[in-house]
């Protein structure tokens, strides 16, 4: 399975190093590797933090064309900017352990399964420390 973790953010929001540091332990080979069945072919999140003026929404897409799920993970820019790098770190594990799983769940996909990509999600999530 392509799991991919992206993000549209404000530079001030300091969210590259913690995107980084999490690519460097290896998500992307571990879900690669992974065979959840062929209902669902990859999982992208999109951390949101930009100025709350703009009023930019979630957005949560499942393409059953592509076989993907596409979400957005909302963060709060005044927030980011006041947090050290390590509680940047802990905001996206936290987050990406809550709102993965909920967007998931939330769509029932054939030949896919779920309750084992979950299983295996959090425990990388929690493996890396952070949360």
């Amino acid at each position: 399975m392509r799991f991919n973790i992206l993000s549209d953010s404000d530079w001030e929001a300091r969210l590259e190093g913690a995107l980084h540091a999490l690519s460097d332990l290896g998500y992307r080979n571990y879900f690669m590797d992974k065979d959840y069945g062929d209902g669902l072919l990859g999982v992208t999140v999109v951390f949101m933090c930009q100025d709350p003026d703009l009023s930019l929404k979630r957005r949560v897409r499942h393409s059953k064309k592509e076989k993907k799920i596409y979400m957005d993970i909302m963060l709060d820019l005044p927030e980011m900017k006041a947090a050290t790098p390590e509680a940047r770190k802990r905001l996206v594990v936290e987050r990406l352990l809550s709102e993965v799983p909920e967007v998931v769940l939330k769509y029932k996909i054939k030949d896919f399964d779920t309750a084992h990509f979950i299983a295996d999600f959090q425990e990388w999530m929690s493996a890396t420390g952070w949360a």
